[in-house]
């Protein structure tokens, strides 16, 4: 979206407010200026890792270092900042999790969608689990957290990381309704509660241990 329409939305009085999706690296400061004057509220990225590692991975083009300019670039314009998180992706370990929870302290967007990486078929990804998969081998419910091949770690520590992540989150973002499909509440009443927060990231340490899968799918 260029400056002008912007432009012309706001002389002609026509903003309607609006929520989009779109990439890191596409929301430069014209970009977001321009979609402020448009009316935009809300930007919802794929962020999907904090580890260039896991990116590269996933073939997503893009980099880690671009996730802090995009974000300044809407507060700058007051616009909210969603980030589509992704955990499993074959080969991701503690540290690349430890590296994407960083990478949301440090930036600090409204509200996240936390999901599992699914295969998708026709991807090269499908190709190299697809031996693994089981009963279930379609993406149903982002909400669900299942990884469909052999994840770093059981499907409980994914829980576990989701809801400390949303419940950390939730403590410095404003309450919103959480419509969008890609993660919702914890559901354990830790919204703005630091110690019950920090005793969700201690399950989730206890359990990085103690959850580990003994043959992952590696990339």
């Amino acid at each position: 979206m260029g400056g002008g329409v912007g432009r012309r939305v706001e002389r002609r009085a026509a903003r309607i407010p609006f929520k989009i999706q779109s990439r890191v690296n596409l929301v430069t400061s014209e970009v977001a200026s321009a979609l402020r004057r448009a009316g935009c509220t809300e930007v919802w990225m794929g962020v999907e890792s904090g580890s260039q590692k896991i990116l590269n991975a996933m073939e997503k083009g893009s980099r880690v270092e671009l996730v802090p300019v995009a974000r300044e670039n809407l507060r700058r314009e007051g616009i909210r900042a969603g980030f589509f998180l992704q955990f499993g992706y074959p080969g991701e370990t503690w540290e690349d999790i430890q590296n994407t929870v960083e990478l949301v302290r440090e930036t600090r967007p409204e509200d996240i969608g936390v999901s599992v990486s699914y295969p998708l078929p026709g991807t090269r990804f499908h190709e190299r689990v697809r031996e693994e998969l089981g009963a279930k081998r379609n993406w149903v419910d982002s909400d669900d957290l299942s990884v469909m091949f052999n994840g770093t770690y059981t499907n409980d520590f994914y829980r576990a990381l989701r809801d400390a992540l949303h419940a950390e989150v939730d403590m410095w973002a404003a309450p919103v309704h959480r419509g969008n499909g890609n993660g919702g509440l914890d559901g354990n009443g830790a919204q703005g509660n630091p110690a019950e927060v920090a005793r969700l990231w201690q399950t989730v340490e206890r359990m990085e241990k103690s959850c580990r899968n003994p043959e992952p799918t590696l990339v």
